[in-house]
């Protein structure tokens, strides 16, 4: 840099002129000089004194935020151009610590290896999530059909690129699993826990993405073929070869077209009072025992109302939320099952659920589906308050969904 600067300095700098970097930002390309010091919010010394600081530089009168400063808002706000390369470094260095770790069993070493761990998972998803977006861009914003053609298909390789690089964290994970069980370190292991969860869920998204490439690329080829098909077309008409050396216009004449030919025509509605009669609530039944609607379930046909009739229905309401209840908790991996009754939002027909009625939950979801749930046989405590305000804490198992059966299950599948 051209003058000894700290932190402090560049970033009062950066608040100072936030509106300046802002507009930097958005207009990256075309930014003159003039345009720069037309505005109200920046002087000429200020330009300097950010051109001395070297966060803008200016170049044939284009002047552009620095390089490390864009990148720095792409990774926070996960855009900008897809960068594999990183998740390459951070696998080397977690050999790397693992082999130091396996000749002296040191907790610095051990730390380093649970930051390249996280750093691997939270750069995966964050370069999954840069690689869906380009894609999406780039067919719906470039112009040019070659151009975008060749971008999709760099973006095809840079899949292929994370999903070599998911492979080999997995295997690595996998040769090393031993290790990670002699550390009987319960924060390591979570880690790993997450890291296995993630890659199968970024493996899925990459499925998607390659979808989405291989549909967007057969509808530019189709696009690019009628557009060289209707050029082609245009320079026969501008010769006239289309009116004088053929029979074109004889062909057209003769087509008989017919009116809304492959239109269908739409569905005849039911009508909202037929829904209200018994057969109409047979209809209902059908479509909610297809669509898992619940709320469409509780209702029975009409006959003869029982005195407890409505704790009935409130019975089986509460019972088929539960069984939903279970189903999202098993499809989740953030929290355990104590954390996911304590957080969750019951629907409002239930009313308030105190924390004696969750607790009772816990309980009875533990007995009732102990097969599909991981139990870990470990305390995790959990702090509250009573009705007299008194600070309690309660100790619980900690229960988990079984991930290993999902990815054994998911990997017979592969097979």
């Amino acid at each position: 840099m051209a003058l000894q600067v700290n932190v402090n300095d560049i970033l009062s700098q950066l608040y100072q002129h936030r509106n300046v970097v802002e507009f930097l930002f958005a207009n990256r390309e075309n930014i003159t000089v003039n345009e720069l010091l037309a505005r109200e919010d920046i002087s000429h010394e200020q330009f300097q004194k950010l051109k001395s600081l070297d966060l803008i530089y200016e170049y044939e009168n284009i002047v552009s935020l620095n390089d490390a400063v864009v990148a720095m808002f792409e990774d926070f706000m996960e855009i900008g151009e897809v960068t594999p390369g990183f998740i390459n470094d951070y696998l080397n260095e977690l050999t790397r610590h693992i082999r130091f770790y396996q000749e002296a069993r040191e907790l610095r070493f051990l730390r380093s290896i649970k930051k390249y761990l996280k750093r691997i998972d939270s750069t995966l998803t964050r370069e999954i999530i840069k690689l869906q977006k380009n894609v999406d861009d780039t067919y719906k914003n470039e112009s040019n059909y070659r151009i975008k053609l060749h971008k999709l298909e760099d973006y095809r390789e840079k899949r292929d690129t994370i999903i070599d690089f998911i492979n080999r964290t997995s295997q690595i994970v996998e040769e090393t699993r031993s290790l990670f069980t002699l550390t009987n370190d319960t924060e390591l292991y979570g880690i790993v826990q997450s890291l296995k969860a993630g890659l199968i869920e970024n493996l899925d998204f990459l499925i998607e993405i390659q979808t989405d490439i291989t549909d967007f690329i057969n509808k530019i080829q189709f696009q690019l073929d009628v557009y060289k098909k209707a050029q082609r077309l245009k320079e026969i008409k501008d010769t006239g070869a289309l009116h004088y050396k053929s029979n074109f216009k004889e062909m057209v004449s003769n087509i008989n077209t017919i009116r809304h030919n492959g239109h269908k025509t739409p569905k005849t509605k039911i009508a909202i009072d037929f829904l209200y009669t018994d057969d109409g609530h047979i209809i209902c039944r059908k479509v909610a025992d297809k669509y898992k609607i619940t709320r469409l379930m509780v209702r029975g046909l009409a006959d003869k109302m029982q005195g407890n009739f409505k704790e009935k229905g409130l019975e089986q309401q509460i019972k088929l939320d539960t069984e939903k209840l279970v189903e999202r908790f098993l499809n989740q991996n953030k929290q355990n099952l104590f954390e996911y009754l304590m957080d969750y939002k019951f629907p409002k027909a239930i009313g308030t659920v105190s924390f004696e009625d969750r607790l009772s939950l816990f309980v009875e979801i533990a007995m009732e589906y102990q097969n599909k749930l991981d139990f870990k046989y470990r305390l995790n405590y959990y702090d509250y308050e009573d009705a007299n305000k008194n600070k309690k804490r309660l100790g619980y198992t900690l229960i988990l969904p079984e991930f290993e059966e999902k990815e054994k299950t998911k990997k017979q599948k592969a097979a």
